[in-house]
């Protein structure tokens, strides 16, 4: 039996919020609070104090430096939120482990990390208007599903690890002429990633496409085949992306094949300043 470590007593809502940390890895207290769809941010900001001060949670702010300081602070796990979850759930051992490193992630991985929060919150939140109210969308980030959820089939899978896996199911009240079921897989290419290694994620993609589709039919018991989004840094990486990917798809797929898979693009700019629900910032491969 495993030895409980004893840590403090947090509230409910404060257990949500060590939740969507472990999800999202790093978040700012704006995401927090809708995600918890929170009108009252002193509340919150009470919530994330009390955590903190319980070394459940830890935070990059830099209260002296006036720049700084005029930025949101970001949340991430500490040792006792850590315990919290090897005390009382089942999350795998390594997902835990790397919580413990946190604090040497690089730029990069945190502002990917607060950018796919911000997919997820255009997922779940009503911010986009009556239109997606008729909509139901449901997500997984890459800790969802390593912690063997709905999507836990790729735990094993060699090709890809998608940073975000979602469905879009219409509501059957209210079926919108455009808006059929679909699935979608995402993935975040660093600014640093070489193109070699670029190059060879686009690959491995592709025969996913191509080999594994059968392993994603039964995993989701028959969902539609994914439409993979990947997102590009810049401009110039996304014209490599792209045409690189077309030649992949020509090698197995004529142009005009029913059955040719779906393989988007978008820069992180377009991404940010649009949001992932809006079908104009996604380029075909």
């Amino acid at each position: 039996i495993m030895k409980l470590t004893q840590i403090p007593k947090i509230t409910r809502k404060q257990r949500e919020i060590l939740d969507l940390i472990y999800s999202h890895r790093f978040l700012t207290r704006i995401q927090i609070q809708a995600f918890l769809k929170h009108k009252d941010k002193k509340t919150i900001n009470l919530w994330l104090k009390d955590l903190r001060s319980k070394n459940y949670i830890n935070w990059i702010y830099d209260k002296d430096n006036f720049v700084e300081k005029t930025k949101p602070a970001i949340y991430y796990l500490g040792v006792n939120g850590i315990r919290h979850f090897s005390n009382f759930d089942a999350h795998p051992v390594d997902e835990l482990r790397k919580r413990y490193r946190e604090h040497e992630r690089s730029q990069s991985f945190i502002d990917r990390s607060l950018l796919l929060a911000e997919c997820c919150l255009d997922l779940a939140d009503e911010r986009n208007g009556t239109y997606y109210l008729k909509t139901r969308h449901y997500y997984e980030t890459e800790a969802d599903y390593l912690n063997d959820q709905y999507y836990g089939f790729l735990i094993d899978d060699e090709l890809i690890k998608p940073h975000l896996c979602y469905h879009v199911a219409p509501d059957e009240e209210y079926v919108h002429p455009d808006e059929i079921e679909s699935s979608y897989i995402l993935e975040i290419f660093d600014a640093s990633l070489p193109r070699y290694r670029l190059r060879n994620r686009l690959k491995k993609y592709v025969q996913y496409l191509d080999e594994e589709l059968a392993e994603w039919d039964t995993g989701t018991c028959g969902d539609p085949p994914p439409t993979v989004l990947l997102i590009c840094a810049t401009l110039t990486d996304l014209i490599y992306a792209k045409r690189r990917t077309r030649g992949l798809l020509a090698e197995i797929w004529e142009h005009e094949d029913e059955d040719r898979p779906h393989i988007q693009f978008t820069t992180t700019e377009k991404l940010t300043e649009h949001g992932v629900l809006n079908q104009k910032i996604w380029e075909e491969a």
